[in-house]
């Protein structure tokens, strides 16, 4: 049974950081000083459990982009051993809902360009060129409001 919690860094910091340390620093090699960017404190988190164990996680931040508010989801991560059983699906849908229940704002994330498909099943439509963030390829995605599946 999984349980997607909402809360923040100061209640989950340990569990979020140890998530993204395995997932990003570790698996994917992403330069600590890229990982660790100083907006943890004042976003949104996301963390899915797995009975005790923390498992999964994302992060929510409230950019301006061209004098709008915008919804960004980043930091998305599911431990290896997790991985293809839809969990990141179940935790999109939880993200994608709560900002729906808050504002009309857009939202949009920075997709690594492997992880495209995943994102593209849950409605986000590419835009812009490709560029790389940690050394690694990525994509602009905006997530078109559609009803959002169980």
């Amino acid at each position: 049974m999984h349980t997607i919690i909402t809360t923040d860094w100061k209640t989950h910091s340990r569990q979020l950081s140890a998530i993204r340390t395995d997932v990003f620093v570790k698996e994917q090699q992403v330069p600590t000083e890229d990982e660790w960017d100083g907006l943890d404190e004042t976003a949104i988190h996301f963390l899915v459990q797995d009975e005790h164990q923390s498992i999964g996680c994302a992060r929510l931040l409230i950019d301006e982009l061209n004098y709008q508010k915008h919804f960004h989801i980043g930091r998305v991560a599911i431990l290896k051993p997790f991985r293809g059983a839809g969990i990141g699906q179940l935790l999109m849908k939880f993200v994608l809902s709560y900002c729906a229940k808050r504002a009309p704002y857009p939202v949009y994330l920075h997709a690594q360009i492997e992880r495209r498909a995943f994102y593209e099943r849950l409605g986000f439509i590419a835009q812009g060129d490709e560029f790389m963030d940690a050394g690694i390829p990525h994509i602009t995605m905006y997530w078109q409001s559609q009803p959002i599946g169980n």
